[in-house]
């Protein structure tokens, strides 16, 4: 299990997570929420780029004999800790910009990761190769079953450069040793619906832009080519990596015709689940343009026309429907955004059906209801021979909408009084307080609670003030 502290992230001076299948973060508004999520997405969708693999000397024995191994447990393994703590350093010095931050709002972070490399990749076979754009083997690699050892064969390594080489070898390493630690991960940033809505505007307004730089550069501007100056001029991100990535998912939308994904393939009723919340389906042309058919007519709507809601889902259905895959982590921001209490119902219960089905969620969220629904589907979760009277009168559950409490963990950003290192007396700080879960009657989200009756006993001073 994946876990992360960190001190002085934002709003919050100090807290703890760990990454369950389904975790989940509520808190009020301003609490430091979204920059826990954004941490957790950048160091998922990130790492592998910072964990350095010392392959020199392999590299120089393949180029020499054409053959080459590696122990895995030797050269990674038995170092894991020290790969990480330097692969951490060069996070820490690039996690700013991925939020986009030009201030020193995060010039007092630290940070702490733990993340266990699993045994599944010793017990496994593993093969992969690189060939040319002629078919040519340049290499391959190859891992027997219930082996730490990598073997290497490149006879033609001399025709490729050490470099691509290297990095070639070091990403499949990767992707054998981390594929059980780290998901694959994808997020639906609370910016999508803007995201979604400005597409156009945001592609024609680059393309005028490189347009313009293209008369200048023929005018006389020899000395840089238009991308260049586009990169020098607006090189630097003005948006968190979560929402450029949601922004180029959409700008990629696979057409209705392509191939569904290896999750839909082994659980389809999924996909009807999150469109009895959509509301109907989305249809991509060849030509890249979008547009939704409401349920039962029709009628195409443009996503300019289309509600709020509809332009908020829009990117989860796409991912669920061609993309995700079992062992695959789903991040929602504030996945209730413009949704009807009754659809923010039926989709914890869909979320439900995504953990169960092999998919780990992360989310966060202001909405009592989904809280209460993973409760009542925590509550469902008991072996009882009483269970199926229980169904039977509840028409809108079945005996597959379940939710393990073992697989839940949550998170209240707030304040809370904690002892500091060092202390001797506890003092007031904003941080992560885990919530106490109970298998019979499921999440205790205190802040939640507190303004319901905060709100029930104000209507009773009014109710009894006046009759």
């Amino acid at each position: 299990m994946i876990k992360i502290s960190f001190e002085n992230l934002g709003a919050i001076e100090s807290g703890e997570i760990e990454i369950s299948p389904l975790t989940v973060i509520c808190g009020e508004n301003n609490t430091g929420k979204t920059y826990v999520t954004y941490l957790v997405y950048c160091l998922l969708k990130t790492w592998k780029h910072f964990v350095d693999i010392k392959l020199n000397g392999t590299l120089r024995e393949l180029h020499k004999k054409g053959i080459a191994r590696i122990d895995l447990q030797e050269t990674v393994a038995d170092s894991w800790q020290a790969i990480c703590a330097q692969a951490l350093e060069k996070f820490e010095e690039q996690f700013p910009e991925m939020l986009a931050s030009n201030s020193n709002l995060f010039s007092k972070l630290k940070l702490n990761v733990y993340i266990p490399l699993g045994s599944q990749w010793q017990i496994q076979h593993y093969k992969n190769e690189l060939r040319s754009n002629t078919g040519n083997l340049l290499i391959t690699i190859n891992k027997p079953e219930n082996s730490t050892i990598i073997e290497l064969a490149a006879p033609e390594s001399e025709a490729l450069a050490p470099q691509i080489l290297g990095e070639f070898i070091e990403d499949k390493l990767l992707e054998l040793i981390l594929n059980e630690s780290i998901p694959n991960v994808f997020i639906a940033s609370t910016e999508r619906t803007g995201a979604t809505i400005f597409r156009k505007q945001l592609n024609l307004a680059t393309t005028n832009l490189v347009d313009l730089l293209s008369q200048v550069h023929k005018q006389g501007a020899d000395s840089l080519t238009p991308h260049q100056l586009f990169e020098t001029i607006y090189g630097k991100r003005d948006y968190a990596l979560a929402v450029k990535h949601n922004v180029d998912f959409i700008n990629q939308l696979p057409a209705t015709n392509a191939e569904v994904g290896e999750l839909l393939k082994t659980v389809p009723s999924l996909l009807e689940r999150f469109e009895a919340i959509v509301g109907g389906i989305y249809v991509t042309n060849n030509e890249g343009i979008t547009h939704f058919k409401p349920k039962g007519s029709s009628v195409k709507l443009g996503l300019g026309e289309a509600s709020s809601s509809v332009r908020s889902l829009l990117i989860i259905w796409y991912w669920l429907k061609y993309f995700a895959k079992r062992g695959d982590m789903l991040m929602l921001d504030e996945p209730e955004l413009n949704l009807h209490p009754a659809n923010q119902r039926r989709l914890a219960r869909f979320i439900a059906a995504l953990i169960n089905a092999g998919v780990k969620v992360f989310l966060t969220t202001h909405s009592d209801y989904i809280v209460k629904e993973f409760n009542t589907l925590i509550m469902l979760n008991q072996d009882s021979p009483k269970l199926a009277d229980i169904l039977n009168k509840l028409k809108d559950y079945t005996l597959e909408d379940k939710l393990d409490a073992n697989c839940v963990a949550v998170y209240m950003a707030k304040e809370h009084s904690i002892l500091r290192p060092g202390g001797k007396k506890k003092s007031k700080t904003r941080t992560l307080v885990k919530a106490d879960i109970s298998p019979t009657l499921g999440i205790e989200a205190k802040s939640f609670d507190e303004t319901i009756d905060d709100m029930n006993a104000v209507q009773e001073t009014i109710y009894y003030g006046l009759n």
